[in-house]
């Protein structure tokens, strides 16, 4: 297998579509070349052969040197179109040009992580197998879920599919982001109102919302899919009515039930939202980030810096 590095306006986006999406086990939306595009400053890429397999590599520019780096609203890269083992993700990861003198790569959950080498961390993601009918997956819920998805229905709350992007992070600016501890920017949100358009244009998304009995809008939910697989992208809800995000999860379990649909939290190392997430019965999964510096001591200060406070 030649694995080779090419820039991005030589990549052919049809082949490169087809690899992301051949198969199931790594496919993701957010590999796809026009989510790279809108999710990614940059992005270069390793390809196996004639696209049996490909790598996506979102970098940056900053002070005359490259990095690649995990870009806001990307969850998780690697290889995709093919499993790979450890010894041949060391291949690929060895293979990135010399240019890119820092690696930051959050792998998705597929791709095995063993090189004592790198620095790495690890993260972990809840995973709901929806094949199941909505009343046995119910029974797998904890307590406390069942109870808030009940009085949700008692307050009379309400699930909508027409709303504003706008709108939906509003509520997240406004009640959450000292929460979540998020270092989003104005462009930040941009940016995910071009995703989500994108989404939306693609047919690779869903969106639910929640109003309550007097038609205020209280909670929003975006959910890219592909091959079955959903992701739990983005979020915001009124702080002053937490049943909201209950209920909503509870709806799209309910719509989805009984179908090959996994729902995939996309993770947090957050405890609260871990046991939200476990809450509904789902799999704890766990995958890796990895840290590669290719440079000098004072170099990779200076960098560490910027991307911490930038």
């Amino acid at each position: 297998m030649a694995i080779s590095y090419l820039q991005q306006h030589k990549i052919d986006k049809e082949k490169w579509d087809i690899a992301v999406q051949s198969h199931r086990a790594t496919a993701s939306p957010f590999a796809l070349s026009w989510y790279l595009d809108a999710s990614c400053d940059n992005w270069d890429a390793l390809i196996a052969d004639d696209y049996t397999a490909v790598m996506p590599l979102p970098y940056r520019k900053k002070w005359g040197k490259y990095y690649i780096y995990p870009p806001y609203f990307l969850p998780r890269l690697g290889v995709f179109g093919k499993e790979i083992t450890s010894d041949e993700l060391t291949r690929w990861i060895n293979a990135i040009p010399d240019k890119f003198r820092w690696i930051d790569i959050v792998l998705h959950e597929q791709m095995p992580f063993d090189n004592k080498e790198w620095l790495s961390t690890t993260h972990k993601t809840y995973v709901l197998d929806c094949q199941f009918p909505y009343e046995q997956i119910r029974k797998n819920y904890h307590h406390n879920h069942k109870r808030n998805c009940q009085k949700a229905k008692e307050e009379g709350l309400t699930i909508i599919h027409d709303f504003s992007y706008e709108e939906a992070i509003a509520l997240f600016r406004n009640h959450q982001t000292k929460f979540y501890k998020v270092n989003y920017q104005e462009q930040d949100y941009k940016r995910l109102i071009n995703i989500l358009t994108t989404l939306k244009e693609k047919r690779h998304l869903e969106v639910y919302g929640v109003v309550d009995a007097h038609n205020t809008f209280c909670a929003a939910a975006f959910f890219p899919f592909i091959n079955g697989k959903y992701y739990f992208l983005f979020s915001g809800r009124k702080a002053d009515v937490n049943k909201s995000m209950f209920f909503l999860i509870d709806n799209f379990i309910r719509q989805h039930a009984g179908t090959t649909c996994l729902l995939d939290f996309n993770g947090s190392n957050q405890s609260s939202l871990a046991r939200f997430y476990a809450g509904f019965g789902a799999d704890e999964i766990q995958f890796s980030q990895i840290t590669i510096s290719r440079l000098s001591a004072i170099a990779e200060i200076s960098l560490s810096f910027y991307r911490k406070f930038k």
